[in-house]
């Protein structure tokens, strides 16, 4: 090989390095997410649903969750969740915001982890936080998980309480999508 055969081929692999390190990313699939909460005696609280976005805004992707289909398996608990508590209609989604160059997208297929800083935005209010995440990339398609630990008064929101009952105001949160890039 020549010289100038020998350049176009860097430039070419170094190109494709560079695309796929910037290749925007598109959930595919179902994704899962899940808050996790609890209460007196024991009393736990699962709540979930299916609805997940992203945004990759390239320097900055914001995962974004619906809240309108957050349920816990008890309609008039979901009921008071969704409108007393989260008050929907005026906040109708939970947005975590991340720069792109604190995640650790492993090279080629392989799996990254470690824990990021982000923005997340509830009912109004946004707070600086601390997510873990595993990524595991094979054949283009990213499979993430992440959790995060949140404590709803910091979003201004009222701790549930019904018949005298109060959930503790400490909730982790589960998400789970694939994504393509």
């Amino acid at each position: 090989m020549n010289r100038a055969t020998v350049l176009l081929a860097t430039l070419a692999l170094a190109s494709t390095v560079a695309i796929s390190a910037d290749a925007k990313i598109t959930r595919s699939g179902t994704p899962a997410v899940a808050f996790h909460a609890s209460g007196p005696a024991g009393m736990k609280i699962v709540g979930s649903t299916n609805d997940l976005d992203i945004d990759d805004q390239g320097a900055k992707i914001v995962i974004r969750v619906p809240l309108r289909n957050l349920a816990t398996g008890i309609a008039l608990r979901d009921d008071h969740m969704r409108n007393k508590y989260l008050q929907i209609g005026t906040y109708p989604n939970a947005e975590l915001t991340i720069d792109r160059s604190s995640i650790h997208f492993p090279n080629g297929d392989g799996t990254g982890s470690g824990d990021a800083p982000g923005s997340m935005a509830i009912h109004g209010h946004s707070k600086n936080v601390t997510f873990h995440y595993v990524l595991a990339r094979a054949s283009g398609t990213l499979h993430v998980q992440g959790t995060v630990a949140l404590d709803v008064r910091d979003y201004s929101i009222d701790i549930p309480s019904y018949l005298g009952v109060t959930v503790k105001p400490d909730i982790d949160v589960e998400v789970q999508f694939t994504a393509t890039e």
